[in-house]
């Protein structure tokens, strides 16, 4: 991809420099604000979500005590469950001999044991993830305070549209920037006025909550962003991600979905779902244009019969 418009090389014979296009130097600017940022962990799952704990000090203690250094409110994790430290510009974490352990992307470290972190390492104690962001990295700005009111839908408690919309031009700058993969996934509950009509709201409100759950506990990844779109629509923002892949975790999700058992007051709902998915090429030139052509595959699913995964052409 070119981030330069064709045919303008922006140049005279006394200076080369080339003039970044919007997106470029919005980047930039993004960027130079978090090269401000400390190295941090921020919690994906678990209480409070969303919360970033910068790594200020030499040797941080982990662990539900009120005095650790970075306390986490999970009963499940140990009073001091693990530690980080800075050590020649790098960041390690030791597990302390907590009681359930301390897994680095689903590895398990033994008692006492350090292992370095790296960019997007997940870390678990306890029931609660945390993902590993060094200094400088651009998601620091935006993944903080997930859990607020402000981002949260209040029907099935995972991210709003207005959420999604910030992080979503954030997402497609990066990736348009820096020429790395990225996908949407929009889908919708099929014949889901159907429901309402029938069983009333309670029943609709029911199926959105269950189906909510059902795809942010099994089937996305913590970096992943799940968001409520608009009554029963929904849309998966999947960075370093091409269109295959999202294929794949969207037929997951369609195939769960399907077999899933709804149950209202003693009956099973039908509940089935229809997704578009779109992937970031040559051409599209914003978020919005993006979005659009995920929401036309979705109609494609739609009116192919629904209950199927669509990629955008």
């Amino acid at each position: 991809m070119n981030d330069f418009p064709p045919g303008d090389d922006t140049t005279d014979s006394t200076d080369s420099t080339k003039v970044l296009t919007s997106d470029q130097a919005t980047l930039n600017q993004e960027m130079a604000k978090a090269k401000e940022q400390e190295a941090c962990l921020i919690i994906i799952r678990g209480t409070p979500q969303g919360h970033r704990f910068f790594i200020t000090q030499n040797e941080m203690v982990l662990g539900r005590d009120p005095s650790a250094d970075i306390a986490i409110l999970d009963q499940s994790i140990s009073r001091k469950h693990a530690k980080v430290t800075k050590s020649g510009g790098k960041i390690l974490i030791t597990d302390l001999g907590s009681q359930n352990g301390t897994l680095i992307n689903d590895k398990k470290l033994a008692p006492n044991e350090s292992r370095g972190l790296a960019k997007e390492d997940m870390i678990k104690l306890g029931s609660t993830i945390m993902k590993y962001l060094p200094q400088g990295e651009l998601e620091t700005l935006f993944l903080g305070n997930l859990g607020s009111a402000a981002h949260t839908d209040a029907l099935t408690k995972i991210y709003n549209k207005r959420y999604l919309m910030e992080v979503l031009e954030v997402e497609f700058k990066r990736a348009k920037a820096l020429h790395t993969d990225f996908s949407i996934l929009f889908f919708d509950l099929d014949h889901f006025k159907k429901v309402n009509d029938t069983y009333g709201h309670d029943a609709g409100d029911m199926v959105l909550r269950e189906f909510s759950a059902l795809v942010r506990t099994n089937h996305i990844r913590p970096k992943d962003v799940f968001a409520r779109y608009g009554g029963e629509e929904f849309v998966v923002l999947l960075g370093n991600t091409g269109a295959k892949d999202a294929a794949d975790i969207g037929e997951r999700i369609r195939a769960a979905v399907e077999t899933h058992a709804f149950v209202y007051e003693g009956k099973r709902l039908a509940v089935t779902t229809s997704m578009g998915i779109a992937e970031l090429k040559t051409g599209i030139e914003s978020a919005a244009t993006l979005l659009k052509h995920a929401d036309q595959a979705l109609y494609a699913a739609k009116s192919g019969g629904r209950n199927r995964v669509v990629v955008a052409e």
